[in-house]
């Protein structure tokens, strides 16, 4: 059986559990009917990441009397001895899933059946599945009065064709899904429902109580959608914030963009002058590439911008024309991030809406490619590829030699999904049409067409769009400070103590190329992984880890559920 891709020398784990192991070596849980989970299925086996998961589910596990289990795809007997410092399992899928073969075969049925009933890739989105409680119980018979679950589900089916379609084209070759009916499709869903339904019959035995993820993406939503319909508390934690999932009425987990959207609503008009300010000062530095992540960076930092003139003269554009940007996405990222879209894809959009572009010739129309598309495959059909097959005259392409910077000298509206870009640029008063839900949506600064009729008329008639107000621009600014002042942590807790310190500036200090590498893979981290372990372990010989926040704040979600 393949193991877990865990870059670091053996050394210094066995030096991470010797010590790990002295901190926790009283009151361990004997038995217990109740389990914590914590997801790893789709974390990068790098000790960033995995002690402050692993130290938050010893808060939860310790207040509850909790047993805890890690979930991960492979076995890895030095991720085991990690594991064992906390007192924790291991539950391997392949593992599991070869125990359960009844259980591939279900699942394959399942695949096989939806081929020849419908077999495209807009039908794979909606493929659902019944929802199965612990003890036997269909949430169907509860409703019914059978007995009810601590928490209301709103569904008694899963969507996990979400979950399938965004797992498929972020590990393979693929960047949309026309047709299903290929041996990649089929292979992956299936196993993605064999995963699904060996785990489902383990929490019948073991009743999670509390779950912790790290994504509302991929096959981890559906896993996600699986720990709330057991009752279990779901709580999206990282190396840099936790927050609480929320569900929606199809079981499906709530993207981070939507619930940050709808708490900046609540907080928006509290903001003054000071906030205006400072979000004109973080968007310079943006621009200076001195902030946001630093896969991120590379859009911005060492790059040249290009001012209205240039810009008219390099890319040859009409100067008595408007310009409209389209921004990119990257074809394969989380499909769903921004909510359910009138396209099937990231990719279908961007061929769409450059159709589109091709039949209106009263603007110039600009395509930006998304600058971190290398750390997100395409496929051999590039977006380069896409642009040249619908090129018109009055159609460009922005190249990454030049700094996302030139979008604020030369763009009078943009086109995207939800990407950040629509946030930054309604700082300078850019109009942005979005199709998405992203963070700074429904606050009265986009364009946002209801349908997909709509969005098109809107394409037509783009050269209409006025600069935005100065209204709108203040708003738009409060909006940029929420996001970067606060991110993801405003809607749960920062881990900003000093242990939390010590592991993400760690994490931050790592050279642009090592960061793409890590995002990308595991390969070539080895070096990075093992000195970080090296600066936890010393740090833990130390200190009481009972006091960092990791661990307080699961004890403190713990107490809420008693």
């Amino acid at each position: 059986m393949a193991q877990e891709d865990f870059p670091i020398k053996k050394e210094a784990v066995e030096h991470f559990a010797e010590v790990n192991r002295r901190q926790w070596s009283e009151g361990a849980v004997t038995a217990t009917d109740k389990y914590v989970f914590v997801n790893l299925s789709m974390v990068r086996m790098q000790m960033a990441w995995v002690v402050p998961k692993l130290l938050y589910a010893k808060g939860v596990a310790d207040t509850l009397g909790a047993r805890v289990i890690v979930i991960t795809w492979r076995e890895q007997p030095l991720l085991d001895e990690v594991c064992d410092s906390f007192g924790f399992a291991h539950y391997c899928i392949e593992k599991e899933d070869k125990k359960n073969l009844r259980f591939f075969a279900k699942a394959l049925m399942k695949v096989l059946f939806f081929m020849l009933r419908d077999g495209t890739g807009s039908g794979l989105q909606k493929m659902k599945i019944p929802v199965d409680l612990p003890g036997g119980k269909s949430l169907k018979r509860l409703k019914a009065g059978a007995g009810s679950p601590k928490q209301s589900l709103g569904a008694e089916e899963f969507n996990a064709g979400r979950a399938i379609y965004e797992d498929i084209l972020r590990t393979s070759e693929l960047s949309t899904i026309r047709s299903a009916r290929n041996k990649i499709c089929i292979k992956k869903a299936t196993h993605i429902l064999w995963m699904f339904y060996t785990l489902q019959a383990y929490c019948k035995k073991h009743p999670p109580v509390f779950a912790l993820a790290d994504d509302a993406a991929y096959h981890e939503a559906l896993l996600s959608s699986l720990f709330h319909s057991c009752g279990a508390k779901v709580i999206n934690s990282n190396q840099e914030q936790e927050m609480v999932l929320g569900f929606d009425a199809n079981g499906n987990p709530n993207r981070m963009h939507l619930m940050m959207q709808l708490k900046y609503r609540e907080m928006i008009d509290g903001l003054g002058e000071k906030e205006v300010e400072r979000a004109e000062q973080i968007l310079e530095e943006r621009f200076r590439g001195k902030n946001g992540r630093d896969i991120d960076r590379g859009a911005f930092k060492d790059k040249r911008v290009l001012t209205r003139e240039e810009a008219v003269e390099e890319l040859h554009l009409d100067p008595k024309k408007k310009n409209v940007v389209i921004m990119a996405h990257t074809f394969t990222d989380a499909v769903y991030n921004y909510g359910d879209l009138f396209y099937r894809d990231y990719y279908d959009w961007t061929e769409n809406t450059l159709a589109l572009a091709a039949k209106n010739d009263q603007v110039n129309w600009i395509l930006k490619p998304h600058p971190t598309r290398s750390a997100y495959h395409e496929s051999q059909d590039s977006i380069e590829d896409m642009f040249a097959r619908y090129k018109k005259d009055n159609m460009f392409f922005l190249s990454d030699e030049f700094s996302a910077e030139s979008i604020k000298n030369l763009a009078d509206v943009l086109i995207t999904i939800g990407s950040n870009a629509g946030g930054e640029f309604s700082v300078v008063g850019i109009p942005a049409v979005i199709v998405g839900k992203p963070f700074y949506g429904n606050l009265g600064f986009t364009i946002e067409p209801a349908s997909r009729g709509a969005y098109e008329e809107c394409l037509a008639h783009i050269q209409d769009v006025k600069p935005l107000s100065e209204e709108q621009i203040r708003t738009a600014k409060k909006a940029f400070y929420l996001r970067n002042q606060y991110g993801p942590a405003i809607l749960g807790t920062k881990y900003d103590d000093e242990f939390g310190s010590l592991v993400n500036e760690q994490y931050r200090h790592m050279g642009d190329k090592m960061a793409l590498a890590y995002f990308e893979s595991n390969r070539g981290t080895e070096k990075y992984n093992t000195q970080i372990t090296e600066s936890i372990t010393e740090y833990i010989e130390h200190h009481d880890m009972k006091t960092c926040k990791y661990y307080t704040q699961g004890v403190l979600r713990a107490e809420e559920l008693q």
